[in-house]
């Protein structure tokens, strides 16, 4: 079978050019071609003789100018790709229009492949004769996509996880205090019991106490059903100080070794967005400081609040072994991590948070050793 563009070449050529021009373009198309794996293609509709360049038989694995069919053409293909691709054929040709489709194949050699492919209808007498277009390898390009979703999953799975377990330290804070108070409520209950008069005051402290532990846990896990559901915080005004505080306390629960902690804060000072966010971030920061710090002979995290134009500036400072050098130009990056054993996904979060609420969240390394994270967010009128 003879190629179709040196046809395609003869017709759309000046009258002008000489026969050694039309071989240099017929040789330059063929090159272009070569080089971008694209092939053309033409099929009669009368007789669905199907017309290939070279390119089109190294795509199916194929010696060139070997006969082929329709039918042998659409058993290498994927059935899902098949399914679309005479979809979208046969409605190209009861509108005469024009059709563009990816399919997965498996080459005659049993490669796997994309392959891009295009049609045009061209009518004779308003009716459909023919379809010609190209047929392209994308195979890089689809690889490269799914490398990108596989990423994008993990990284939303990472994120998740993240969320979780800021959530479940949370939690475990929160809900420690009304159910160790509950316990000591259920032990005073037993004493009382034990004693030989019935003191039924004694006992309805005691209730009472415990009703309100029991009240207060169910509030707990209503707050935290309300802060992961689906929706987008209203950024509300709250005291800093505050934040901070409680933040810091959850981050260094469990801890084996905690730092000293160092607060420079103005107390006046009142940001303005979602306090649970911001305190995730502050989690964040101060967990990463003290991994930075746990083979340092001096540990001190200092965290200090600032006014800086309409905005406040929250510092956390630490004495660990500062940031090297090929990661901080990244550091925000996802997959990014100072500590080998961590996935890289918290910093890339926190960034995000901030950016959200309108701040900026930058790292340095500092010049009596250690780093700092500075980040800023609204100040409330």
């Amino acid at each position: 079978m003879q190629p179709a563009q040196s046809d395609l070449l003869h017709e759309n050529a000046p009258h002008t050019l000489d026969s050694r021009s039309v071989e240099f373009l017929k040789k330059v198309y063929l090159r272009t071609s070569e080089l971008g794996k694209i092939g053309v293609w033409e099929c009669d509709l009368a007789s669905e003789t199907l017309t290939w360049t070279d390119t089109v038989y190294d795509l199916f694995d194929l010696p060139r100018q070997s006969l082929v069919s329709r039918e042998i053409t659409l058993s290498f293909y994927e059935p899902n790709s098949r399914r679309e691709m005479e979809r979208l054929r046969a409605q190209a040709i009861e509108r005469c229009s024009t059709f563009t489709v990816d399919v997965a194949i498996r080459t005659n050699k049993g490669n796997a492949r994309w392959i891009r492919i295009t049609g045009d209808v061209e009518q004779t007498n308003g009716k459909a004769a023919r379809i010609f277009g190209t047929k392209q390898d994308i195979t890089t390009e689809k690889l490269a996509q799914e490398q990108i979703q596989a990423l994008q999953t993990e990284l939303i799975h990472l994120s998740r996880l993240s969320a979780i377990d800021a959530m479940k330290s949370t939690l475990a804070h929160e809900l420690n205090q009304p159910l160790a108070a509950i316990a000591v409520y259920v032990s005073a209950l037993r004493n009382v019991l034990k004693g030989g008069r019935v003191d039924r005051q004694a006992m309805a402290q005691i209730l009472d106490g415990m009703e309100r532990c029991a009240l207060k846990s169910g509030q707990i896990i209503r707050d935290v059903d309300k802060m992961s559901a689906s929706r987008r915080p209203r950024p509300i005004p709250f005291a800093l100080d505050d934040a901070i505080r409680k933040a810091c306390a959850i981050a260094l629960m469990g801890a084996p070794e905690s730092p000293t902690v160092t607060y420079v804060m103005d107390g006046s000072l009142r940001g303005v967005g979602d306090p649970v966010q911001i305190q995730q971030v502050l989690i964040n920061l101060i967990c990463n400081a003290c991994d930075a710090m746990s083979q340092s002979p001096r540990r001190e995290l200092t965290i200090v609040t600032a006014k800086k134009d309409e905005f406040v500036e929250i510092s956390v400072r630490d004495t660990g072994r500062g940031i090297s050098d090929e990661v901080i130009e990244t550091l925000f990056d996802s997959f990014v991590s100072t500590d080998p054993d961590r996935a890289g996904i918290g910093l890339s979060i926190s960034r995000t948070i901030i950016e959200a609420h309108g701040g900026k969240l930058i790292a340095e390394n500092r010049v009596d050793g250690g780093a700092t994270f500075r980040f800023t967010i609204p100040e409330a009128a």
